[in-house]
Order: C-alpha cells, then structure tokens, then sequence
C-alpha cells in the first residue's frame, strides 16, 4: 500500500502544507499564490485534496516539523496535526526544523551546517547538523552560539540569523521533498504520538 503522506511546516514563520504518495509530493501549499501567509490550513488541505483527488480517509501518515522557531505559529501546525492525528487515528511523526534545515543545506556527510534562529533577546537557537542528524542543539546568548560557530572552519549556514561575523543562512525552511524524505526515514512512530513544540531544548 502506498503511504499518503501529509506535511506540516511552520516553525520558519511561513506555514507550509504538502501533501505526497509515496515518496512524490504532489501538493504543494507554497506554490499556490494565495495561500501565501495563510495559516489556515483547513483550506490549504481542501485545496489539495481537489487538486489531487486524495480524500481525509486516504492519509495514511502526518509528518509535522516542531520547531524551534516562531512559537505561534508552530503550536497552531501542531496543534492541527495533533487534533488531526488523534481524530482520524493517523500515524504522527513530529521532525525538529534543524534536522530538516540540514538535510536541506548538507553537501556532504563531513561538512556540518550550522543552524541559527532567533528567539528572545539576547538568546538564539544554536544547532550542528552532520553526518546526517542534528549532532547538537542548544538554547543560548547568541555571541555564545557565534563564538562556537566561528570554530568551525568549514561548514555551512541556515537559520534566519543576522550577524556580521558570519554567513548569512542559505535557507530558513526546508523544501516539502526534504521534508517528505525526513518524515519516511524516521524511526515508525506508534499511532499515539503527538508533537509537542521545542521551546528551549529538545526534550
């Protein structure tokens, strides 16, 4: 049986929905113009059940990424995924926005990236990503994170993060292919999962 897949992202402030049979997406939210800020994500899911011919009974998995990132807006997409997950009885597994920020960015197993995002003044989240998993997470003063960065003398940047002494990040959210191939790949999550949003730790 093919898995349908349904994808929620939102901890980069844009909410996303994708929706995929087996390892295709074929619904996409942010290429649809008018759903640009949207964060209703009743009409994205009508909009792409129409356009694919999926129905709510076909979903056969939800994938939602937790954050860290903007705290709103990635309760309300796991609060939909929950609610969704617990009334249909769908299979939830809940991927941190660093791990997909860096299968977004990675280039080789051996380069890390580097995944910075605002939260609170003067704190930032601070993450590695290497060897295909996120290596590292911490909550933390953002010229600690900086300074920590700044000893890595070869990697990549993602994350919303201005700083002068460093790179500005490549991207801030992750495509809804890389995220549909996180999702398949995590470990199978029993049927009463739910996501929680990260605030300051991965716990």
């Amino acid at each position: 049986m093919t898995e349908v897949t349904l994808l929620l992202q939102a901890s980069n402030g844009v909410p996303m929905l994708a929706l995929a049979r087996g390892d295709e997406i074929v619904f996409d939210s942010t290429k649809r113009p008018e759903f640009e800020g949207s964060r209703d994500y009743r009409a994205m899911l009508e909009a792409g059940f129409a356009a694919t011919g999926i129905t709510l009974s076909d979903l056969t998995l939800i994938g939602c990424d937790i954050g860290p990132g903007g705290l709103g807006v990635t309760r309300t997409a796991a609060a939909f995924a929950n609610g969704l997950s617990y009334a249909r009885g769908i299979p939830l597994r809940p991927v941190p926005a660093f791990a997909l920020l860096g299968a977004e960015v990675a280039t080789a197993p051996d380069r890390p990236v580097v995944i910075l995002r605002r939260a609170g003044r003067p704190f930032v989240h601070f993450g590695i990503f290497e060897q295909g998993k996120l290596s590292h997470y911490e909550h933390c003063e953002e010229e600690i994170a900086v300074g920590n960065a700044l000893k890595l003398n070869d990697c990549d940047f993602a994350g919303n993060l201005k700083n002068a002494s460093i790179p500005e990040g490549l991207v801030n959210a992750a495509s809804a292919q890389t995220m549909l191939t996180c999702v398949l790949a995590a470990d199978d999550t029993a049927p009463e999962a739910r996501a929680f949003p990260i605030v300051e730790a991965l716990s």
